[in-house]
């Protein structure tokens, strides 16, 4: 994707939606709907331990970390949606040497053990299109398309480059949905848009753009994503994406199966173009859902990089608030050779 179609488009996706940001809520000004807050969130004990695992291969013993959040939802309109999202977590950052050998969890959480905003954004309709925009986006807010169907509740997920969500900052989205099945999506998200030295979309700015197209059918989909990182202060975190996917649930079996490919075009000059392929099945037995998953990463130019992953877990929902996970997995550990393997159990509270 060109830098100056990036550019159009960013244009193009800013300026409508911010000259109709208000007028939902003044549309709504003599309306006899009454503005209404809820608030929902969970809390997550993760027990486990991983064998080789941490950075210096000597973190296998066995304890516990959490995560809990909380979502404020206010609708102003009825078709409206203010999101507030709160965090906190002691999983450490998920890259880095502070990393615990379970930060990679899907339920993990950094910040400290501190409660912080993770998300703000407006929600409302315009026309049969659904417009997002705040100063706290994620570059994964506003997908339109499904490219898998897989819980992605335990280690394993699908689309790490063209589906991320550790990208946030000032951003805009809009997402249609058809009658028939067919969905789209346009995001920007302007990563240091909240520094007035940098601006958003500035030429010393990291900025992220995403499209997204697909279908939703009976029992069956499939969608397409392509991203764009500009990487214009950070040149390590710099370049194009594109994946897909599909999903099928048969009607012989209480079974969802998921496919997805994804691929990233680095900017970094020596960084190497990457793969991944992933596969990924949902299976109710019992009173559960029995999840297994495996994942294959290929870097160019060598076999030394590449990485393999698997799990299986088993969801089991103890009341509409409380549902224990265990599971195991293992991941290849490129820079040692060796790999994580962990045995995980998760608590879940939701409310």
């Amino acid at each position: 994707m060109c830098e100056d179609t990036m550019k159009l488009f960013q244009r193009l996706l800013v300026a409508p939606a911010a000259l109709g940001l208000m007028a939902p809520v003044a549309a709504n000004a003599d309306s006899a709907f009454t503005s209404t807050t809820t608030l929902s969130g969970s809390a997550v004990f993760t027990v486990g331990s991983v064998a080789d695992g941490g950075n210096d291969d000597k973190q296998e013993e066995l304890y516990m970390q959490y995560a809990y959040s909380m979502d404020l939802n206010t609708s102003f309109t009825g078709e409206d949606l203010l999101t507030a999202g709160i965090e906190t977590g002691n999983a450490g950052e998920k890259t880095g040497t502070s990393a615990s050998p379970l930060a990679f969890m899907d339920s993990a959480a950094d910040g400290d053990s501190k409660l912080s905003v993770k998300s703000l954004y407006y929600a409302f309709p315009v026309g049969n299109l659904s417009v997002t925009a705040g100063p706290l986006v994620d570059a994964d807010d506003v997908i339109a398309a499904t490219t898998s169907a897989y819980s992605d509740d335990f280690r394993l997920g699908s689309m790490p480059w063209s589906v991320n969500g550790d990208h946030t900052g000032p951003g805009i989205g809009i997402a249609f949905t058809g009658d028939n099945g067919f969905v789209a999506s346009a995001s920007f998200v302007s990563i240091d848009g909240n520094d007035a030295k940098v601006g958003i979309g500035g030429d010393k700015g990291d900025d992220v753009s995403v499209l997204s197209a697909g279908y939703n059918g009976e029992g069956w989909g499939l969608g397409l994503i392509m991203g764009s990182h500009d990487g214009d202060k950070t040149k390590a975190n710099g370049g194009d994406s594109l994946g897909g996917g599909i999903y099928y649930s048969p009607e012989s079996i209480p079974a969802t199966i998921s496919v997805a490919y994804d691929t990233v075009d680095p900017e970094l000059k020596g960084a190497k173009d990457s793969s991944d392929l992933f596969i990924g099945v949902d299976y109710e037995v019992g009173p559960g859902t029995l999840s297994a998953a495996y994942n294959s990463t290929d870097v160019d130019g060598g076999s030394s990089a590449d990485s393999t992953g698997f799990e299986v877990s088993y969801s089991y929902a103890v009341n509409d608030s409380l549902t224990i996970t265990p599971g195991f997995f293992t991941v290849e550990d490129t820079s040692t050779g060796d790999d994580d393997s962990g045995v995980v159990v998760e608590t879940v509270f939701s409310f």
